[in-house]
């Protein structure tokens, strides 16, 4: 009898601990899409983890890029280094761009920041490229990276 109650206490000890474990679950990492599911959503919520830089282009000081991630096959864009005076400057922004139906998600840096990153596209068997434009004050950069 006693070793009875001490598996069930053994055993609603691990149903406590399982469940805390699933509790702390962080939700970027639970977050998953692939391919159209990722469409217009955030790719710091669901595809941050294994994405990479696979094209980029200098305007001026900024950097716009074209950014990847192979386990969710999708792609967006990202401006960084695109501080700017709004008194007397073009707001600098980001735009990705699917070439297969021309589907674009844009971002602009915020008055106090110097980079913004676009929604995501689905990039599974179809290519896409980022276009941006950055504004020193003196001289308006624009330009756009190769398609991948």
């Amino acid at each position: 009898m006693r070793s009875r109650t001490l598996l069930t206490r053994s055993a609603v000890t691990m149903l406590f601990v399982s469940a805390a474990t699933i509790g702390t679950t962080s939700p970027a990492s639970a977050a998953t899409c692939s391919g159209s599911a990722c469409d217009g959503k955030n790719p710091s919520t669901y595809c941050q983890s294994d994405a990479r830089t696979v094209q980029s282009v200098k305007l001026g000081q900024a950097l716009l890029e074209l950014r990847y991630s192979p386990s969710c096959r999708a792609a967006w864009g990202r401006i960084s280094n695109a501080s700017y005076d709004t008194r007397d400057q073009f707001t600098p922004y980001a735009t990705v761009h699917r070439n297969s139906d021309g589907r674009e998600y844009t971002c602009w840096v915020s008055t106090t920041g110097s980079s913004c990153y676009t929604a995501m596209v689905n990039d599974a068997n179809v290519t896409s490229y980022a276009h941006g434009m950055w504004d020193s004050g003196v001289y308006v950069y624009e330009g756009r990276t190769a398609s991948y």
